[in-house]
């Protein structure tokens, strides 16, 4: 059986590697710095699961989603949006777009993973 992959979406190397780390092993990672990248990422790699922050060089990480769920092969993937922007109307933007769940930075790595299992496991 192969291993989960998922998209980590961040400008952030260090923020990357965080939630690389957080995750266990047991999953393969592909990484994009900024939305346009996140795209074509999406559409190679077909991701079971997508790390998405929202504010990337290139575009929101909103339009990143929007692409995503309109897309018949890829709209049922799950996407945390990891944010540091916690406002309502932020968390209301990021689950209108079509977000599963949504973390606020900085994150805890424990609940990252939880939510991670959670949202794949749901999938099968």
């Amino acid at each position: 059986m192969r291993a989960p992959t998922i998209l980590i979406c961040d400008d952030e190397p260090s923020l990357r590697e965080l939630m690389r780390v957080s995750l266990s092993a047991d999953y393969s990672f592909a990484e994009a710095a900024g939305a346009a990248e996140a795209i074509e990422l999406l559409d190679a790699v077909h991701p079971d699961l997508v790390l998405l922050d929202v504010m990337m060089p290139g575009g929101s990480g909103l339009t990143v989603l929007e692409h995503l769920r309109s897309n018949p092969e890829l709209r049922d993937t799950p996407v945390v949006v990891i944010s540091a922007f916690t406002a309502d109307r932020d968390h209301l933007a990021a689950h209108d777009a079509g977000a599963n769940s949504f973390l606020k930075k900085p994150f805890d790595p424990e609940e990252l993973e939880s939510l991670v299992e959670q949202l794949l496991a749901a999938r099968h």
